[in-house]
């Protein structure tokens, strides 16, 4: 008796699945392969980010392609070129003989000249950085000479200009031999040349007693010099004489009796300061026609200074 043998069966199992290839469940999830490598590259990134962090420098940039390159510089390396050029400016500007001021533009003189100015202003091999304009126009309205100043600072070649305007002299007086100028309000300057127009008053008799008033040092046998001054009234005198009698180039002072003038026929009128002079010369030619006219005496001074009580000294001719 032969058996044959029977030919293996599969085995049937429970839930059998096919052979292929089939997705795996991730927490309910089914995940491909390309979810499971996209996961992949993530966790990559992220490790890359933490790295990057924990580095302290800023995460690799994703540049898209075909954008243009772009180059970064260093703030750093920026600030010190920044620097390192400043540092060569400053060290060309603090030595360089340009921005030091050998010469001065000066306008607006008529008696003092620019070299004179320049003196004045203190300006002479000074670095342009420390020029102090304020200080300087200060500095030059202390002169005597100058009523007002005006400095201008900028850069090479014009690096300074000065304007200023001068004081005008009134009148030209003499004392202790030696003449200076005198303007409107009585400051005394320093006489620049001969003004053929201007009034010279000669104090004749010099007091030794100090002058009461503003201006101490005038009439006495002292020199004035720049920064003194002459009563203002004794100034306004003078002018008002002069526009009255055109003619009249000299005067004279005394410290007493104030300003007074050498007539012509040979005596000396006095009418004091320059108050109520038109009464006091009306006063005067008075005194002349009744003195000299009608009483035929000569007079030697006539004062008037003050016009209702006026005297004089006569003798016979």
């Amino acid at each position: 008796m032969s058996f044959k043998p029977r030919r293996p069966q599969a085995i049937p199992t429970r839930n059998a699945q096919p052979l292929t290839e089939q997705p795996r469940k991730v927490g309910h999830v089914t995940a491909t392969r390309a979810e499971m490598a996209s996961s992949l590259a993530e966790r990559r990134r992220l490790r890359r980010l933490q790295k990057a962090a924990e580095d302290n420098v800023l995460p690799p940039v994703a540049v898209p392609r075909g954008m243009p390159v772009r180059i970064y510089v260093s703030m750093r390396w920026f600030s010190a070129l920044i620097i390192v050029v400043l540092v060569a400016l400053l060290y060309l500007f603090f030595t360089r003989d340009i921005f030091f001021i050998h010469e001065i533009y000066v306008g607006g003189t008529h008696y003092l000249t620019p070299p004179e100015i320049f003196e004045r202003s203190g300006l002479a091999n000074m670095h342009i950085f420390w020029v102090d304009p304020a200080a300087v126009e200060a500095r030059l309205e202390a002169d005597a000479s100058v009523a007002n100043a005006s400095v201008e600072v900028g850069w090479p070649p014009n690096m300074v200009q000065i304007t200023i305007t001068e004081r005008e002299p009134a009148l030209i007086w003499e004392q202790s031999g030696q003449r200076v100028w005198v303007d409107v309000r009585g400051r005394v300057m320093a006489l620049r040349r001969d003004e053929k127009d201007l009034v010279r008053v000669i104090v004749e008799k010099p007091s030794k007693d100090i002058h009461l008033g503003k201006c101490p040092q005038q009439g006495m046998d002292e020199v004035l010099g720049p920064g003194s001054c002459i009563d203002a009234d004794i100034v306004a005198g003078v002018l008002q004489f002069k526009a009255l009698y055109p003619n009249v180039t000299e005067m004279v002072y005394d410290p007493t009796k104030g300003l007074g003038y050498h007539d012509g026929r040979g005596w000396v009128m006095w009418f004091g300061n320059g108050t109520d002079i038109v009464t006091k010369m009306k006063v005067y030619e008075k005194t002349v026609e009744s003195v000299y006219t009608v009483q035929g005496k000569q007079p030697i001074e006539i004062d008037v200074s003050d016009p209702d009580a006026p005297y004089y000294s006569a003798s016979k001719r």
